[in-house]
């Protein structure tokens, strides 16, 4: 151990704790991390937790320390090294067990990772015990560390063990533990008054159940049993009383085979039922939210047998009743999946009989539900994020008032509202507030998807009585909705449509209620757009005006609102609907982009983009069925006359990303709408794709054409030579622009073009791969694999798996041995293996030192099965690139032992993954391999 060292470390953990200047602390903190990954880290650590007068801090990193390098770093030690290591770790936890608690509890977390990796070690929960249980002031210590024992068994994923010998060693220190852990938690909380260590061991037995290897029916004559429910009186004790009450519940949900443990627990539910009313008189919420964990967790445990025995079970359904219906919101949403679980079970055929005796829980859940929904009376003086939140838990009782409908029928739920509502407006005593008038209103709307189109009992009575709601702008736009959502009902009633029509309309008047309206109108149409053609002679003055008053939001709901309608009118009659609705708003657009570049204002730009958009909603859902290939096609006779005014937009702004992505929108929707019918002019569209590229570089260009590759590039056929011709023109643009820039500063151009290349892949392989072009693509696919824009990077990653995943015309590539020869390949296989050959090694070093460096762990699976793809296809040459690139890392960052061994272990799992198709594996092997180097070498997690 060097001196200097632990000097070094002293003076660092002096500036993290004591100095005034962030910047030092920041470089303190950041050197003592990259110290922690060290090999002298071990015997420094230790020096620190034995050297007299060293403050807590200190013995806190020094022990945090040890525990990290036990986590990751314990294959550094050998045997005798490890059984050294024990013997200091439990002494330094003996000498701690009555100080610091932050060290005792890392102390215990480092002798327990140990504990799990050292196979040699099968005595450790005897030792500890023999070690901690003589007396009382070392039982808090022993606890803990039988509790993070089996924390870290069942849930440090960060232990580097296979599944086999961690399952090997959760069999013997906690399965094979559990009686003698038991009977240790029984003595404690026999033997003594005190409460901390009730508390420890309660703790403890909670994580003991957590692990799954209990056997629950050993609480039966157990006092731990009563111990945890009387727990529950005391103050001190309550919230840990809980925690493992709520254990004992859940390891209990298998009700046939603990059903003499359930009947010991049950009866308890009687006293907790009056201690939640207690708690609920004192309006103390903590105690109500933690009645409320257990009165839910016994019914999602005990779900089936409410369901068998709906009368046995009153005071649990009364709980969780009485816990919905408490005031404090954050505590209701506790209860919705237990309602959820019962409704889903009460909805089968085996539970529906116990319906009856159960709707009247039901019954009162509704009333909750919409005492709940009501905004409070200062709604005005909640913050933003409160008024979303708010909003947001709205629609979480919505589901659960459909969990209602579906046990007590759509019409009963419904009439709750209505009935509430009527008595509201003709029998208060005083004029009710909109809040109360608003929540039934929402309630209804949040029932939608459970009423059936046909029901014609309560649903007339609704609509009938939406005329009668006070002209509150709160209640009209809750009232709006309501027939927005119930648009496909409307669809079944066509009496009600003029009225509800001009009901949506009217609410364009009022600014609060315009975005409702617009919602209200775009659903109207959409479910209804058949009962609404004789009314497009109305809706096209109405549309004309409404536009120029609308927020843009809007505006695109009302334009999506009647293009439903003109997408059903008689396709003789569209091109006129189109002209009538569209022109006046391309003559808008063609009045800005005809203007001076050096006049025209960024508000004119953003009005000019936002009409594009309105265009291109038309062309997406404008699609006349039943129009023959080769007739003319309206949208597209439509599309001609407006090509003028697009060609315009292009050359003019073709540069200004907020005109070219709506245009190109416009494109790509009639690419996807008008099909074979949009082809012949595709020449035109291609030429504008090139020179809008070729102008403006923007990568929105190249997403049309990835649209247009997939619709129109099918191998066999003309077409997909004049979509080569297409990807050939624009790569040329691509590879100057690449020339001529960083890839970083274009990561959209990057990301699209690869994007475009992978679907030519997929749509033409042959033409693409045996063409001149596949090489250069190939290059600056290379070039790209050291980017950091996530999106782009996954788009040069999939081109690569797309490569590799061309189909071979022979399984004989699967076999290990089989030799690479012109009757085992296709020719773009050869094609492929001739680029790989020529540039593999770069290839596969790139992808090392990305993962390693800076791709993000959503991007490893990826990088690994195309490593895997790269090993199927080309076994040994793969391997070669592999030893090359991880012999080429520093020597003080991979040792020479760990290069041999990632290496031995790669070809192992590669080769059983050819042989068995375990391709997983080898993705695992990588993985692992990746987190450590990371963690010792890069700042990179």
């Amino acid at each position: 151990m060097s001196d200097v060292a632990v000097s070094q470390v002293l003076e660092a953990l002096s500036a993290l704790y004591s100095s005034s200047n962030s910047q030092a602390k920041k470089e303190a903190s950041r050197w003592l991390e990259d110290f922690q990954k060290q090999p002298e880290a071990w015997t420094v650590a230790n020096y620190l937790l034995t050297m007299e007068n060293s403050n807590t801090e200190t013995r806190l990193f020094a022990a945090q320390t040890l525990r990290q390098k036990i986590t990751y770093d314990l294959r550094e030690l050998n045997p005798e090294a490890r059984r050294s290591l024990r013997d200091s770790l439990v002494q330094l936890l003996w000498v701690s067990a009555t100080g610091s608690k932050a060290i005792m509890v890392q102390l215990c977390l480092a002798v327990a990772d140990l504990a799990i990796q050292f196979m040699e070690w099968n005595t450790v929960v005897q030792d500890l015990i023999a070690k901690f249980g003589k007396t009382p002031e070392s039982a808090t210590c022993l606890l803990e560390f039988l509790k993070v024992l089996a924390e870290e068994m069942t849930s440090n994923k960060r232990i580097p063990l296979s599944d086999k010998d961690a399952q090997a060693r959760s069999a013997l220190l906690i399965e094979g533990n559990v009686p003698t852990v038991m009977r240790l938690l029984e003595m404690y909380i026999q033997s003594t008054g005190n409460l901390k260590i009730q508390e420890e061991v309660f703790q403890c037995l909670s994580s003991w159940l957590r692990t799954g290897d209990v056997d629950i029916r050993l609480l039966e004559t157990s006092p731990l049993l009563a111990a945890a429910f009387e727990g529950l009186s005391n103050e001190e004790l309550f919230d840990v009383s809980v925690d493992v009450v709520c254990e004992i519940i859940y390891e209990t949900k298998d009700v046939t085979e603990y059903r003499s443990l359930i009947e010991r627990i049950y009866p308890l539910f009687g006293t907790l039922i009056q201690q939640l009313r207690e708690a609920k008189a004192d309006e103390d919420s903590d105690k109500v939210r933690g009645y409320c964990r257990m009165f839910v967790e016994a019914g999602e445990a005990y779900v089936l047998l409410i369901a068998q025995h709906p009368e046995s079970f009153g005071v649990l359904l009364q709980g969780i009743s009485e816990c919905t219906a408490y005031e404090d919101l954050d505590i209701v949403p506790m209860t919705f999946k237990f309602w959820y679980e019962l409704t889903n079970t009460l909805s089968t055929e085996s539970y529906k009989p116990a319906i009856p005796a159960l709707v009247g829980y039901y019954d009162s859940l509704v009333d909750s539900i919409i005492r709940h929904l009501h905004y409070s009376d200062d709604v005005e003086e909640m913050s933003a994020k409160d008024r979303d939140d708010f909003r947001d838990f709205r629609h979480q009782m919505g589901d659960t008032l459909k969990d209602c409908c579906r046990i007590m029928t759509p019409q009963k739920c419904l009439l709750k509202p209505l009935t509430l509502l009527t008595r509201l407006l003709t029998q208060a005593e005083t004029p009710p507030t909109w809040q109360q008038i608003e929540a039934p209103i929402f309630s209804l709307r949040s029932m939608g998807s459970e009423v059936p189109s046909d029901e014609n009992e309560v649903m007339p009575q609704i609509m009938e009585f939406l005329s009668k709601l006070p002209d509150h702008p709160k209640i009209r736009y809750a009232a709006t909705l309501v027939i927005s959502r119930y648009s496909f009902w409307t669809r079944l009633h066509p009496e009600y449509v003029t009225y509800q029509l001009n009901y949506i309309s009217a609410g364009f008047e009022n600014q609060e209620v315009a975005a409702a309206s617009a919602l209200a109108l775009k659903h109207l149409c959409k479910d209804c757009s058949e009962l609404l053609i004789d009314f497009v002679g109305q809706l096209h003055p109405f549309y004309i005006n409404i536009v120029r008053t609308l927020p843009f939001n809007d505006i695109i709901e009302v334009t999506e609102a009647v293009s439903h309608v003109i997408s059903v009118i008689p396709a003789s009659e569209i091109l006129n609907a189109l002209k009538s609705f569209c022109l006046p708003i391309a003559q808008d657009l063609h009045s800005i982009v005809a203007k001076n570049k050096n006049t025209i204002t960024q508000n004119e730009i953003a009005k000019a983009g936002d009409l594009l958009e309105q265009i291109a909603i038309f062309f997406e859902i404008i699609r006349p069925e039943d129009i023959p290939v080769g007739a003319p096609h309206p949208c597209v006779a439509f599309l001609n006359e407006l090509w003028p005014v697009f060609d315009m937009c292009l050359s003019n702004f073709g540069s200004e990303p907020i005109i070219a992505e709506p245009l190109c929108r416009c494109f790509r929707n009639c690419i996807q709408s008008y099909k074979l019918h949009f082809a012949p002019l595709l020449p035109l569209l291609m030429e504008r794709l090139v020179g809008g590229f070729d102008s403006s570089r923007l990568g929105v260009y190249l997403w049309v054409a990835h649209k247009l590759v997939r619709e129109y590039a099918i191998e066999g056929t003309e077409s997909v030579t004049v979509c080569f011709q297409l990807l050939e023109s624009l790569s040329a643009t691509v590879f100057t622009t690449l020339n001529e820039k960083k890839f970083e500063e274009i990561p959209d151009v990057v990301e699209e073009y690869f994007r475009l290349t992978s679907a030519f892949l997929d749509c033409a392989p042959t033409l693409f791969v045996q063409s001149q072009l596949i090489s250069p693509v190939f290059q600056a696919g290379l070039a790209g694999l050291s980017l950091e824009e996530v999106r782009a990077l996954t788009a040069i990653i999939s081109f690569y798996r797309h490569l590799l995943s061309i189909d071979l015309t022979t399984s004989e590539l699967e076999k290990p041995d089989t030799p690479l020869t012109a009757s085992t390949l296709t020719l773009n296989t050869e094609r492929i293996i001739s680029l790989f050959r020529e540039f593999g090694g770069d290839f596969v070093r790139l992808l090392f030192d990305g993962m390693i460096h800076h791709y993000s762990w959503e991007m490893i699976p990826d990088v690994a099965a195309t490593m895997k793809s790269l090993a199927q296809l080309m076994p040994v040459e793969s391997a070669q690139w592999m030893v090359a690139v991880v012999n080429g890392f520093p020597e003080q960052h991979m040792s020479a032992s760990e290069r041999t061994e990632f290496l031995q272990d790669w070809t192992r799992q590669v080769y059983i993954a050819i042989q068995e198709k375990q391709w997983v594996k080898v993705r695992r092997v990588l993985s692992d391999f990746v987190s450590q180097y990371r963690r010792r070498n890069t700042n990179r997690k």
